[in-house]
């Protein structure tokens, strides 16, 4: 029986019902809305990490201080988190939304595509936001002309690194046609190209493609529609999630290429090989690239000859337009009326125009009590979100699920994108609380050995467990119902009905930023003209439970859709819902080997939930493939998922070909 984990996010869907949107109040002191302010403590469950608000002194981090050296969470981080409970709670906008946002794709080696590029060298690219200028390579057999890495070991040294793009001269075989020596020389005629060595099977040695460049190469300009699609196929690049992490100086342009090289039956042996060239925007006079060309015009343009390419449909295509964000000031959602709604739209018009609403709440840094040690972790790598995983992140129906593709079915636009219909966004992403026990620090929120090294590692502190804070929340011009609703987001398990926590701060992939957040009816006041809490002019404590029950009433009646959810929602913001010994990111290995890098390689996992048909077995002729396998529902009872230790075809029978996929190559829109 196969190990299971948890996934640490989970999502809860969108209601079938538009954000109700109206006029707000305005901000010109009606005597019958409420103004007042709300004490509010917070309590850290978890570790609670907040950065990049204290300058670091010799890139030491710090706790968050204000410039009395008070250790706090700053308002706008209250704001965001709140904020966004509160969209769900509603079903408001989504106001923190990349309408644009397209996924890109790793290819998949196949001989066929590999036959197909060419090598070029740049001569120039003066400017990123331009096409560079190239020199073509002599086409050649991708098959022979590659370098072994014994050869590259003897071409490359600490003092003068093989670089890929450097000249060569080379002898071959004359049987073979295959090189059987190299020297570096800067009038060869052969360019070496050097590439990442981690998609490499480690029991084969490493070779390096090498092209001839002729005395007089030819010259070709890359158009400009070929250069657009090459810089939107670098989104997601690991060189520059690394480059975001760490803020790498604009001059470094290399990475060192090490090959774990493990022959079988013989003992690993980790070679260094060369550098590379980062991925980037701007590519500079020497470096190699990839080419496809059509008659003397290119088409493609390639960083390496594996490469990626973009899914179809934009983000704002996968939802429900409605849900978009507001951009009329007269028509918000009721998250957009009492937070506040920025106008993003970037109109183009003969005069300026201004369609923001300013928020009705003001929130207060919320401030340490007592003296707080900080807990100093050095955390993991952790790369960008994968909405382009569409076995997790799209509504995937019955013709999908269990199935597979020649286009793996979790990329956006395989035929799983039916008839032009794309597949829906699952909807709002929240993450598991996974409570400590005696530990002060998550296991998964720490970098494990194996990670010390890596460019995407960094150093952080982190508020321990138990640190109480207080801040003050002032609000103007809310009517009953709004109040409800900010009182249901400070206390929802008044809301709820069960014991909740919430996320603060940042981590919460790592399972930081676990709280609870209460509000201090005696220290809180509230006033209105001609109201049942007072006459005017005077303050009385608000009665929270009776004012969240009018909120509660009024989504019950008014958004039936969005109340039916609620339950999803307390049960994805309760402590005890999953085994937190359990939540983890997809393994790569049992739970016996923790802390290992082979448990921390989800690489199988993702490959073998993709969806993606392979080749037929040549001896049973049954297809082959790995069936697309989907995140668990919120609404189900068991949120585990199998762990896949090995990377292992599966085979399929042929009911399971995906019914859409009439001729087994998939489709582009």
């Amino acid at each position: 029986m196969a190990e299971s984990f948890v996934n640490p996010y989970t999502f809860v869907p969108f209601p079938d019902l538009a954000p109700h949107r109206s006029a707000p109040h305005g901000h010109l002191g009606r005597g019958d809305l409420l103004s007042g302010r709300l004490m509010v403590t917070i309590d850290a469950e978890t570790p609670l990490l907040i950065r990049g608000i204290t300058a670091q002194r010799d890139d030491t981090p710090q706790l968050p201080r204000r410039p009395d050296g008070t250790p706090m969470i700053p308002g706008s981080s209250l704001k965001g988190a709140l904020r966004s409970l509160h969209e769900t709670l509603v079903g408001g906008c989504l106001r923190v939304f990349n309408n644009d946002f397209v996924p890109g794709y790793r290819d998949s080696a196949k001989p066929s595509d590999i036959g197909t590029v060419r090598m070029a060298v740049v001569k120039h690219h003066d400017d990123e936001t331009a096409p560079p200028v190239l020199l073509l390579c002599k086409d050649g057999d991708p098959r022979k002309l590659r370098l072994h890495q014994k050869d590259l070991l003897g071409l490359h040294s600490e003092d003068n690194p093989l670089t890929s793009g450097d000249r060569l001269k080379v002898s071959f075989d004359a049987e073979s046609g295959k090189p059987t020596g190299a020297t570096r020389s800067a009038d060869g005629e052969w360019v070496v190209f050097i590439t990442d060595s981690h998609a490499r099977e480690s029991k084969s040695p490493y070779r390096a493609h090498i092209r001839r460049l002729p005395p007089e190469p030819k010259t070709v300009d890359v158009p400009a529609e070929v250069w657009r699609s090459y810089v939107a196929a670098l989104e997601g690049a690991d060189d520059l999630r690394t480059k975001r992490v760490k803020d790498h100086d604009e001059t470094e342009r290399y990475a060192s290429v090490t090959f774990d090289y493990k022959p079988k039956g013989g003992l690993e042996t980790t070679l260094t090989l060369g550098r590379r060239w980062l991925v980037s925007k701007r590519l500079h006079p020497g470096q190699p690239v990839w080419v496809r060309v059509q008659g003397d015009q290119i088409i493609a343009l390639r960083h390496a000859m594996i490469w990626r390419h973009n899914g179809d449909y934009r983000a704002e295509e996968r939802i429900d337009s409605r849900f978009l964000p507001c951009e009329d000031e007269q028509h918000l959602c009721p998250s957009c009326q009492v937070f506040g709604s920025a106008d993003t739209s970037g109109r183009d018009g003969d005069h300026a125009e201004q369609h923001s609403y300013r928020g009705h709440v003001r929130f207060g840094d919320a401030l340490a009590v007592g003296d707080v040690a900080g807990l100093e972790v050095t955390l993991p790598p952790m790369g960008r979100p994968r909405p382009g995983a569409g076995q997790f992140y799209l509504v995937n129906d019955p013709n999908t699920r269990g199935n597979a593709s020649a286009r793996p079915l979790r990329e956006w636009g395989s035929i799983a994108d039916q008839d032009r219909k794309p597949r829906r966004l699952r909807g709002r992403k929240y993450y598991w609380h996974t409570p400590l026990g005696t530990d002060s620090l998550p296991a998964r929120g720490q970098a494990r050995p194996h990670q010390l090294e890596s460019a995407m590692t960094s150093k952080a502190v982190a508020f321990p467990p138990g640190t109480r804070f207080t801040a003050t929340i002032t609000f103007t011009d809310l009517d009953e119902i709004q109040l409800g609703g900010l009182l249901a987001v400070l206390q929802p398990s008044s809301l709820l009905g069960q014991r909740v926590w919430q996320h603060i701060g940042g981590g919460r992939p790592l399972g930081y930023g676990s709280c609870t957040v209460s509000v201090d009816t005696e220290h809180s006041m509230l006033w209105r003209s001609g109201s049942r809490y007072g006459a005017e002019g005077t303050a009385a404590q608000p009665d929270i439970d009776g004012i969240i029950a009018s909120f509660q009433t009024w989504v019950q009646s008014e958004l039936p859709a969005v109340g039916n959810q609620w339950p999803l929602v307390a049960k994805v913001l309760a402590p005890n819902t999953v085994d937190p010994n359990k939540v983890w990111y997809p393994p790569g290995a049992g739970w016996k080997q923790q802390g290992s890098k082979e448990f921390d390689d989800g690489y199988s996992f993702w490959k073998q939930t993709s969806g993606a048909e392979m080749a037929r077995d040549k001896k049973s002729q049954r297809r082959t493939g790995f069936p697309l396998t989907p995140l668990p529902e919120l609404c189900e009872d068991d949120q585990s998922m199998d762990i896949i230790p090995a990377d292992k075809a599966v085979p399929l029978p042929q009911q399971q070909r995906h019914p859409l996929d009439d001729d087994r190559k998939g489709r582009r829109k």
